[in-house]
């Protein structure tokens, strides 16, 4: 079996690992991409399964994030404790022999021998990859190319597959625009589209939310939305600074908007952030799950619910 194997800290480069494994499922097959988060069952033991995989594939990304050396758990650097998952992994990798390729995300610096621990040391002499992200498209295509010769021709995708794609991205988007037009063959223009205008009504107004932030930070934050025409207007607070909602669109029974603030770190220029929500209302509450990325520092999803304010 050839394959690819994504080593990532949950606390560092959870967002770039899930978008870096949808590109390489796509371009080598799901079977040949192994991610623990999504390839491990209920029930299973963990460290039997990654060392399973990682005796079948060819090729180990290691992916390293702004605070990969140096996130710890009850004031020990995780990379220092000798059952960490992310050490185990990489490592069985270098004593495997195989390809282990370091990946730079979020600006990362590559660590140095002196900075890990002995049985992994050997990862600082390896030649690493930068993923950045105002060039993420063009450099995951050059990793692509990396990988591919650990790929027999055989396993690799056939040459019309490309246009397959495309015509399954072709019609994916004819459905989504008629799904959202409402234009479907024989159904009049001006039928309404069941429930998107109840769904707006319910959507409509003021809302607050207790929201605990990866780093520890616990602020309310508060939302008013204005449904029009499908689109969604108004204003979300990011830590507790009201900021404009954008590209604001009700698809089906989902909410998504984006926001942007700042970040700055001593002295340096400030960079954008952008905040990404979803959210589906269920019950009179607004589950949402918020992305944020573009700053100087790496964040992984943060899940909350947000209510009606009281009195509004």
């Amino acid at each position: 079996m050839s394959g690819v194997f994504i080593s990532y800290r949950r606390d560092d480069q959870a967002g770039f690992a899930g978008r870096l494994a949808d590109v390489l499922a796509a371009t080598f097959g799901a079977d040949n991409v192994f991610r623990d988060i999504e390839d491990i069952h209920p029930g299973e033991d963990f460290v039997v399964a990654i060392e399973k995989q990682l005796a079948a594939v060819d090729v180990m990304l290691v992916m390293i994030g702004p605070v990969w050396l140096t996130v710890s758990r009850n004031g020990i650097r995780r990379l220092d404790e000798p059952d960490d998952f992310v050490r185990r992994e990489i490592e069985a990798g270098l004593k495997s022999g195989k390809t282990v390729l370091p990946v730079l995300v979020g600006g990362a610096a590559m660590p140095a021998e002196k900075d890990l621990p002995a049985s992994m040391a050997a990862l600082a002499r390896r030649q690493s990859f930068i993923l950045s992200d105002s060039g993420w498209t063009s450099d995951v295509a050059r990793l692509v190319e990396v990988i591919k010769p650990y790929f027999p021709a055989s396993r690799r995708p056939a040459r019309h597959s490309g246009l397959l794609w495309w015509l399954i991205a072709l019609a994916v988007s004819v459905w989504l625009v008629v799904a959202l037009t409402g234009n479907w063959p024989g159904r009049s223009s001006d039928e309404a589209k069941p429930g998107s205008s109840e769904l707006a009504q319910s959507l409509s107004g003021h809302w607050v939310a207790t929201v605990k932030y990866d780093w520890g930070a616990e602020h309310a934050e508060r939302f008013e939305l204005r449904p029009e025409n499908g689109e969604v207007h108004g204003t979300a607070s990011y830590l507790r600074v009201a900021r404009t909602v954008e590209q604001g669109v009700i698809k089906g029974e989902q909410l998504n908007f984006v926001t942007h603030s700042q970040e700055t770190v001593g002295g340096a220029p400030g960079r954008e952030v952008t905040h990404r929500y979803r959210a589906v209302l269920k019950a009179g509450e607004l589950h949402f799950v918020l992305e944020s990325g573009g700053g100087y520092s790496v964040h992984p999803p943060v899940e909350f619910v947000a209510r009606r304010e009281a009195g509004r």
